[in-house]
């Protein structure tokens, strides 16, 4: 499915979201991570698995509110499913 025009978070042409607000993530190693992000002020949560439930990873940050934490999310991801 093509990702929606101008959407700045998905790389390449394809989507990265579903309807339900899962956010795909493409890992280091080719594998892709689904799950969940949230945030309130002064807080940016998620969780995280592979699709064969095999790496997971569940975060908690406190965001210093300078700017956008996406890529630091997306390194944290990485790392801790990455094998």
């Amino acid at each position: 499915m093509p990702s929606a025009p101008g959407n700045a978070n998905c790389v390449g042409q394809a989507a990265c979201y579903s309807i339900g607000g899962l956010l795909r993530s493409r890992l280091p190693n080719g594998e892709y991570a689904w799950g969940k992000t949230g945030s309130r002020p002064g807080w940016d949560n998620g969780i995280f698995a592979t699709r064969d439930l095999r790496h997971r990873v569940v975060y908690s940050l406190n965001p210093t509110g300078t700017g956008d934490d996406l890529p630091y999310i997306k390194a944290l991801v990485a790392a801790a499913l990455t094998d």
